[in-house]
């Protein structure tokens, strides 16, 4: 089905709303804002970060299931998820504080 979807995106736009994917990521986009806010990530645009962040997850895991036509065992997906977030917050996690300045070690 998915795969039609994109075939056929271009005839049928508003097929693509049916997916869900833009709750999904306006839903991502408003965590990732207050996440921003209490400082534990750095997002310029949490929006972006969402698509950004779903794209991680989805794009490895639609080439290694050949776009659904395999399955994928809970294990790897498992490893695709840790790989995403570990991604997503080298990027955008909060970055350590410097130490005080004047001090040495």
């Amino acid at each position: 089905m998915r795969r039609l979807l994109c075939a056929e995106a271009h005839r049928f736009p508003d097929l693509l709303e049916t997916t869900g994917t833009g709750r999904i990521t306006e839903a991502l986009a408003d965590r990732f804002a207050r996440l921003t806010l209490s400082g534990h990530l750095r997002t310029p645009d949490p929006a972006e970060a969402a698509e950004q962040f779903l794209a991680l997850l989805t794009g490895p895991a639609e080439a290694r299931s050949r776009f659904g036509t395999r399955e994928l065992p809970d294990e790897a997906l498992r490893s695709l998820a840790r790989a995403a977030a570990g991604t997503f917050c080298s990027a955008f996690g909060p970055r350590p504080a410097a130490p005080p300045a004047g001090r040495s070690g």
